[in-house]
């Protein structure tokens, strides 16, 4: 309880199992909400460690206020059924907002130092949002909204589980952001430029669909679904302009054939019918050859 917590905090500060309650609330919570599987799920798709991952799920729970998802979640009145694939679509977001912290911050695992280099990015792009995203994420983001509400998901639920999916990307560029000490508003609408110039958004997306035959299968994919935002990352870190926004403005003028090239690619793949592996993993190539031009 709260006062208890107020007039015995130098007690519970000084706790001899302190650490080991705490780190004991923090597993199961993740378990809970992400499965019993994610954190080793995830040292062998990103190659961190445990340390880092959870450091990475306290971050995540922090600047995207995810308390208040799952509570919400947890005590609206819903078919059991519904709840779980609910937890289910809320967690497959969380996991890849997980990958990019990974990605995004090298091997630093406190949870207090990355949320004051991750934070006043994740804040000043969240709320920009709405007006950042590109249209192929758009129009998924609202076939996940009429999904959501097929479910019977309330109006609070399903803001919360879209804005998790129209997020996506968010923590790389909020560290890109503070390491170049750039304008986060503008690193983000270079971003947008860049992907609906490539036009590898339906990849992405189908790649968060894609089952997996087996383990080998599923550390490709995943790599695979973090690539297509971390190729995108990786291009602006390499600008040396303070103006991301126009620097990619040229690239796009100077590449038009080859940008051409690559979305045939993308045309010719869409219309294939049956997605596989091998294709996703052929578009991320291209992507990465372009973009190194």
């Amino acid at each position: 309880p709260k006062p208890m917590r107020k007039s015995h905090e130098a007690a519970i500060r000084a706790h001899r199992l302190r650490n080991e309650i705490l780190a004991t609330r923090v597993a199961n919570r993740l378990v809970n909400r992400l499965g019993p599987s994610a954190a080793l799920d995830l040292t062998e798709e990103e190659g961190a460690s445990l340390a880092q991952v959870i450091s990475a799920f306290l971050v995540a729970e922090r600047l995207l206020d995810l308390p208040k998802l799952w509570a919400e979640i947890e005590e609206t009145a819903l078919p059991e059924m519904v709840r779980v694939e609910l937890f289910a679509i809320a967690g497959s977001s969380v996991r890849s907002h997980l990958s990019d912290i990974l990605r995004a911050v090298g091997g630093e695992s406190s949870p207090s130092v990355l949320c004051k280099m991750l934070e006043p990015g994740v804040r000043k792009i969240s709320s920009a949002a709405a007006k950042l995203i590109r249209s192929e994420v758009r129009n998924e983001a609202e076939a996940r909204r009429e999904r959501l509400i097929s479910l019977g998901a309330s109006e609070d639920i399903v803001r919360g589980l879209v804005r998790l999916f129209e997020l996506d990307g968010i923590f790389g560029l909020a560290a890109l952001a503070a390491r170049k000490k750039i304008d986060e508003l503008a690193l983000a609408r270079a971003y947008t430029k860049l992907g609906e110039a490539l036009g590898i958004d339906w990849a992405q997306q189908q790649l968060a669909r894609f089952i997996p035959a087996d383990q080998w299968e599923r550390l490709l994919t995943a790599g695979l679904a973090r690539d297509f935002e971390q190729l995108r990352i990786d291009f602006l870190a390499r600008i040396r302009s303070k103006d991301p926004d126009a620097a990619v403005e040229e690239w796009i003028e100077k590449q038009g054939a080859r940008l051409e090239q690559f979305r045939k690619l993308i045309d010719r793949a869409r219309n294939e019918g049956a997605v596989s592996a091998p294709m996703l993993a052929q578009i991320a190539a291209q992507a990465r050859i372009l973009l190194a031009r």
